[in-house]
């Protein structure tokens, strides 16, 4: 303000006061910029956030706008106290017990089998990889063990989950997840047998696979057997051979195991016969301690999504097909099926609605192993 305003003169010790507080800032400002500068946090400065050396010296390398998956795993898993996901994080490596055949590991397809390339393959495996990377973690390790000896892995700690057609079951200090994949027994019998269903086994040995679920199954599914014969392999062999008439067994590892088989005994090539799909509602789930609950939860999302998914159905026609449609009884309506078609179309095309594909399903599934796997010039009951 200037004198003729009546305004407040400022004195040569005001004028002194002041100049001593700006240098002061100055002073500040510059011993700020130097901090800065010494900490290396001045982009250019020799560390993370510098730019590289393709990019032009001073240019700001952009901040990622969400973190990476490791960090977001590592985040997640700070947040909910989740131990047993830090754990996985922190190792960068997932553990999953399989079910991986005889020495040398050859498989129990179509779950899990080496590919070409010698590396973990099948639908267990794409799950395992589907974890590891809701995880953010760069590699999976395949435990190898039997299946009976699947509950102890878990139980010994030396894997973090069991990925390998695994039925839930009672087991104490265990927990499972929501079910990846619904499956049924099937019945197989030699092709020359007149047992077309299980209401033609009363009276007739059966064999089984070693599974008290498979045990439970039966017993309820087949009235008046005489004897059931619990095997964990060797069981085609037996079955051509005639020590039981029949064989209960999970639609996935059927076809896969017979063509196996076949392949290794060529003169015995269709000698064995599917009569029916889908005996039961079962499904598998992913087993792990019953203490990491965490990871639990992140198992869980994962398979809600991976369902939900193109790439699920892409993952069943990939590994589960296979398998020939069983004829339906003569005088039934049928739809032929055309290319492209499926069974939520045939349903709208057919009876009006796409949700009516459940209706579809239940009149055939004894006669198909699977949803997705129904195939140019299959017959679909219709209602």
């Amino acid at each position: 303000m200037s004198e003729s305003t009546g305004g407040p003169k400022l004195t040569n010790l005001a004028r002194g006061c002041i100049l001593v507080v700006f240098l002061g800032g100055v002073c500040g400002v510059v011993g700020v910029a130097a901090s800065m500068m010494g900490g290396g946090w001045l982009v250019g400065a020799d560390n993370s956030t510098g730019p590289s050396d393709a990019e032009p010296s001073g240019t700001a390398r952009p901040e990622p706008t969400k973190p990476g998956p490791a960090k977001d795993a590592k985040r997640k898993s700070k947040a909910e106290g989740g131990a047993a996901v830090q754990k996985v994080v922190d190792r960068k490596v997932l553990r999953v017990g399989m079910d991986t055949g005889e020495p040398p590991f050859t498989g129990t397809p179509p779950m899990y089998f080496p590919n070409a390339a010698g590396e973990p393959d099948g639908f267990d495996v794409a799950l395992a990889h589907k974890v590891r990377e809701s995880l953010g973690v760069p590699d999976l390790k395949v435990v190898h063990a039997k299946y009976s000896g699947l509950e102890d892995l878990v139980r010994s700690g030396d894997v973090d989950l069991v990925i390998s057609g695994y039925s839930e079951g009672e087991g104490e200090g265990l927990a499972y997840s929501k079910p990846y994949l619904e499956y049924g027994l099937c019945l197989v019998v030699p092709t020359k047998s007149k047992i077309k269903t299980t209401q033609d086994l009363f009276g007739k040995r059966i064999g089984i696979f070693d599974d008290d679920a498979a045990a439970a199954d039966v017993s309820r599914l087949v009235k008046g057997f005489t004897d059931l014969v619990r095997l964990e392999d060797g069981y085609w062999d037996q079955l051509a051979e005639g020590r039981f008439d029949a064989f209960l067994y999970d639609y996935p590892y059927t076809v896969a195991e017979l063509e196996q088989w076949y392949k290794t005994n060529p003169s015995r090539r269709g000698s064995l016969r599917l009569a029916q799909y889908n005996l039961t509602d079962s499904t598998y789930v992913v087993m792990a301690p019953a203490a990491s609950a965490d990871l639990l939860d992140v198992v869980n999302r994962t398979i809600d999504e991976w369902r939900a998914s193109d790439a699920y159905a892409d993952a069943v026609r990939t590994y589960l097909k296979g398998g020939v449609a069983v004829e339906p009884p003569k005088g039934t309506k049928v739809h032929v099926v055309a290319k492209g078609e499926t069974l939520s179309i045939i349903a709208k095309n057919e009876l009006g609605s796409v949700d009516r594909w459940q209706d579809l399903w239940k009149l055939n599934k004894e006669r198909f192993p699977n949803p997705h796997l129904i195939n140019v010039g299959d017959q679909v009951i219709l209602p």
